[in-house]
């Protein structure tokens, strides 16, 4: 994740200071803390993972910020959608790792919504997935298994849709 894309998560732009990151960190801690979301859980795996680019990078924000307003959105928002999207399909399971949504479980019954949704079929890890539209990776086509990107982005657990009992990733 770059700084623009931890930007997106939080739906920030302009001139930024590390007081203005923490508040916009803090007010999604509230809004998506899992006894008050029940999407919570996975929402702030995205949202710690941007929190963290953003404060080992907290000297360069405003350098590296895109001046392109397209490359600019509320991402925080479009992955909430997202994944009450997904939670209303039976039999789905998914995680956020990073700023990307992994999805498994009975995704044949689903693939047309999964389609309508936005999300894309990984052929070589035979999974769905959900991705920022401007995370396009072409330096980095090495190919990584998804226990790999796990370790990477922190993350270790899924949740699945309906109330199916979600699954342990480890």
């Amino acid at each position: 994740m770059n700084i623009q894309q931890a930007l997106n998560v939080f739906g920030l732009e302009g001139e930024l200071t590390v007081e203005t990151v923490k508040k916009a960190y803090k007010k999604l801690a509230l809004k998506y803390h899992p006894d008050r979301n029940p999407l919570g859980e996975e929402l702030m795996k995205a949202v710690n993972a941007a929190f963290e680019v953003l404060m080992n990078n907290v000297d360069n924000i405003n350098k590296f910020q895109s001046e392109k307003s397209e490359e600019r959105y509320n991402y925080g928002e479009e992955l909430e959608k997202v994944l009450t999207a997904l939670s209303a399909m039976a039999g789905i399971v998914f995680e956020v790792v990073g700023n990307w949504v992994w999805i498994t479980g009975d995704t044949i019954n689903h693939k047309d919504a999964l389609k309508e949704v936005g999300c894309k079929w990984a052929p070589k890890k035979k999974m769905w997935y959900y991705r920022p539209e401007e995370h396009r990776s072409t330096w980095n086509r090495r190919e990584h298994s998804i226990d790999e990107i796990r370790v990477m982005y922190g993350t270790s657990g899924s949740k699945a849709g309906r109330g199916f009992k979600a699954l342990d990733a480890a």
